[in-house]
């Protein structure tokens, strides 16, 4: 049985690690960061943050809708940077205390 390997661009397979929180949809990765207790949430945040910049000026190298595979997978990373970010410098919570059932929110772009 072969492992499944989460291609990334030279330079960030030590990013690897965060596998399981590159998921194609938003809803997927907003329920990934609710489910997933704030010291866990804050140990990605820490690991994308000072990488975050270096990220976008590589992917802007490439077409958005034509992203090579390792790319593409790196991008997934910077929409969970997007995504946690709120958790650590806003909310101090995986969830937004006393907001709406995030069942509710749908997003279409």
């Amino acid at each position: 049985m072969s492992e499944t390997v989460f291609a990334l661009p030279k330079g960030y397979e030590d990013l690897a690690w965060l596998a399981d929180w590159a998921l194609p949809t938003e809803r997927g990765r907003h329920s990934k960061r609710i489910g997933t207790p704030l010291p866990e949430i804050q140990r990605v945040y820490d690991a994308l943050l000072p990488r975050i910049e270096p990220m976008i000026a590589h992917l802007d190298q490439f077409p958005i809708n034509d992203l090579p595979p390792a790319e593409a997978n790196l991008m997934l990373l910077a929409l969970v940077f997007v995504e946690v970010s709120p958790s650590v410098e806003l909310l101090h919570s995986p969830t937004v205390p006393d907001g709406f059932e995030p069942s509710r929110f749908e997003v279409h772009f």
